[in-house]
């Protein structure tokens, strides 16, 4: 079995981040939670990748005298064949997200609320930093798996995923109202043992 990198507790956390959240923009557990929403409640800004050139270089070349180094750091991001998802990115102090609009909404919803994890959980280092040396962000296996399960969690929530599942609900319906993907709410619905406990009461209501 695979050892969680996750701390005891985290799990509980994170489910009760998503709900406080949920209740600070008037949304209910079993509602979509906008990705864009979130990050406008804690003040980051959402932009695509590809606006990047036309944004983020310019002030870049204000800021730093090696405009080749800038290009060739950019080019790095833009040329990625689609595999780029999002990162989060500190531009003179001020914290963005930086997304691929290529992929679907509902990967773009995922990619986006993982690196909103990311700032949540105050990981050190977990960012693009701009006003930097433009040096792409350490990887972190801990801080990875904690955003992974965050991420998923603000926008699939145990409580909410329980309850449409209680009334009925097939997975894809509940895909579309939380508006992630059919591969986010049966990665959810498996890890958080959904039907298992939905067996369990069945038996204890008979």
């Amino acid at each position: 079995m695979k050892h969680s990198l996750l701390r005891r507790g985290f799990k509980k956390d994170a489910e009760t981040w998503s709900i406080e959240i949920r209740e600070k923009l008037g949304v209910e557990a079993t509602g979509a939670c906008p990705a864009r929403c979130v990050a406008d409640l804690h003040g980051v800004s959402v932009t695509p990748i590809q606006c990047l050139s036309g944004l983020a270089q310019n002030f870049l070349y204000d800021e730093f005298p090696d405009q080749q180094d800038i290009d060739k750091k950019m080019a790095l991001l833009l040329n990625r064949n689609g595999e780029f998802s999002a990162v989060v990115a500190i531009v003179g102090g001020f914290k963005m997200i930086l997304f691929n609009s290529d992929h679907s909404p509902a990967r773009q919803e995922s990619d986006i609320m993982h690196e909103l994890a990311h700032i949540i959980c105050e990981h050190p280092g977990d960012c693009l930093q701009l006003n930097a040396d433009i040096a792409l962000r350490q990887y972190n296996a801990q801080h990875e798996e904690e955003a992974k399960w965050l991420g998923a969690t603000l926008q699939v929530p145990d409580q909410g995923l329980f309850t449409l599942a209680r009334l009925g609900l097939a997975n894809a319906a509940i895909a579309d109202i939380y508006g992630a993907s059919l591969e986010m709410v049966v990665f959810r619905r498996k890890t958080l043992g959904i039907d298992l406990r939905l067996s369990r009461l069945k038996k204890f209501i008979r």
